[in-house]
């Protein structure tokens, strides 16, 4: 059986996760790393993307993060997010108009909007889409 390891996922207004954990995949900037008990010591800058960690039941759980950074240290892995939600809690039909508000100013139709920023939002509206609805 895995040994466990505590796992924290922390947003600037609230901490997300504060759990003993089995295994944490996170979506690095080089693309998702893996993390178990007993881990090198890592820093690793995070993307918008889903989260997922498996519980000391072996449960599986996903949170979206908006990136942010990861760090593995001794039997801990913490999570700085620049925001962060658990899957179960993401408004599905908020996600969706988020994505297609971003879709529209990535067209031009919204001038307010720039369309680097527009990117970063449908990537982010994307990857809490995603999370909401693995969780289901």
């Amino acid at each position: 059986m895995p040994r466990d390891f505590h796992l924290s996922v922390v947003a600037p207004d609230k901490s997300v996760v504060e759990e003993e954990v089995q295994s944490v995949i996170a979506p690095g900037l080089e693309g998702y790393f893996g993390v178990w008990a007993g881990h090198i010591p890592l820093v690793a800058a995070l993307r918008p993307g889903l989260l997922e960690y498996r519980d000391h039941a072996g449960n599986q759980h996903f949170v979206y993060v908006g990136g942010g950074f990861a760090e593995v240290q001794g039997e801990k892995v913490t999570v700085l997010a620049d925001e962060a939600q658990l899957a179960r809690e993401i408004d599905i039909s908020e996600a969706e108009r988020t994505l297609e508000n971003a879709r529209r100013a990535l067209r031009g139709e919204d001038s307010a909007t720039q369309a680097e920023d527009a990117v970063l939002e449908i990537e982010r509206a994307m990857s809490r889409l995603r999370a909401a609805r693995s969780s289901r």
